[in-house]
């Protein structure tokens, strides 16, 4: 089994116990018994983190193609070059929940079909993780209706024949035709095809900050 490990400019994502805001930011400084990062920042702010304050850290691991947390503490803040928080090293990584895996926004050709019936229906995946999918499609599906979904992803030779269940549907009328955008959870998802999408994902989302410079 691999074990995921630390190391100095690992990107981590931070929550604070009931808090949903995400903060971001790099593992700047590593010892034996605790780690540096510097400052987390959140969607609009830089936060600020306080000696005693429990966190959850969430990273992703392209060798294993898997995301991992870890719950940890604040120890201390110091100010050298930059400032920097100093958390204790975590002694138990868990894979993150499903719920909780990144969302990429995409486009991909896809079809579907409720389970039991014999026709495929075209649609487009709009956006995936390795939780679920939202498809666009002119073919009405209803709430908790069980389908398989297959598609390509683009980029890679990844193909998928999935199954899920419908959890949203919404009308979107676009220029006098009439659409669906419908959110799936997938079900029955073997592990090896959940750590696939997540390393794409994952692979992804970080092709795309790094595009962005951030």
């Amino acid at each position: 089994m691999i074990k995921p490990e630390l190391y100095i400019g690992l990107r981590l994502e931070m929550t604070r116990g009931d808090d949903l805001s995400v903060y971001v930011t790099r593992v700047e400084d590593l010892s034996r018994l605790e780690f540096a990062v510097g400052v987390p920042f959140g969607d609009h702010a830089v936060e600020v983190f306080h000696p005693g304050d429990e966190v959850f850290c969430s990273f992703g691991d392209k060798n294993a193609h898997a995301l991992w947390g870890f719950a940890t503490r604040v120890l201390r803040r110091e100010v050298q070059e930059i400032p920097l928080y100093y958390l204790s090293l975590p002694t138990n990584f868990k894979r993150v929940q499903r719920r909780n895996f990144f969302r990429l926004r995409t486009l991909a050709q896809a079809k579907f079909r409720v389970m039991g019936d014999l026709p495929w229906h075209s649609a487009y995946v709009l956006d995936i993780s390795a939780g679920g999918a939202r498809l666009s499609h002119r073919d009405p599906l209803a709430y908790l209706d069980m389908v398989e979904i297959t598609f390509a992803l683009p980029k890679t030779e990844l193909h998928f024949i999935l199954q899920g269940r419908v959890v949203r549907v919404e009308r979107v009328d676009s220029q006098g035709v009439h659409l669906f955008h419908s959110g799936i959870e997938f079900i029955n998802l073997p592990i090896g095809t959940q750590d696939r999408l997540v390393g794409y994902v994952f692979a992804r989302v970080s092709e795309t900050k790094r595009t962005r410079g951030e």
